[in-house]
């Protein structure tokens, strides 16, 4: 059976039609995914930054241990820690780089810019490099 050239062409302009339609709805939905996990991220933040002022606990603890590493990376907040740092952690310079650390078995170390980046045992700062 022989096909008519008309519905042939209505055929192609359909086809065609469609994969447009999908290649939008694909570029669409990307675009809100991005847009709701930063929502989520943002909020994310403000309740751990909430809760850590209402229960007297440290921010950078809370997100180490409630956020991956690439909500830790797409957003940072003033710490509350940043001011009272040297109040809490004890310091050590060690070629030229300030340290922070929890004065403690299994304390944990951190950089100047509060990122956990060793353990404090036996008297003795370990580095995770």
């Amino acid at each position: 059976m022989k096909k008519s050239k008309e519905i042939l062409e209505i055929y192609n302009e359909l086809t065609s039609s469609l994969e447009v339609s999908q290649e939008l709805t694909k570029l669409y939905y990307k675009k809100i995914k991005k847009e709701y996990n930063a929502v989520l991220i943002e909020e994310k933040h403000k309740l751990l930054q909430k809760i850590a002022e209402g229960e007297n606990i440290d921010l950078e603890v809370l997100k180490n241990k409630y956020l991956k590493a690439k909500e830790l990376i797409n957003y940072s907040v003033a710490s509350p820690v940043d001011s009272d740092a040297d109040q809490i952690l004890d310091t050590t310079v060690v070629d030229g780089v300030t340290y922070y650390y929890e004065n403690k078995d299994k304390g944990k170390v951190y950089n100047n810019e509060y990122k956990e980046i060793g353990v404090f045992k036996n008297n003795k700062i370990t580095l995770n490099y």
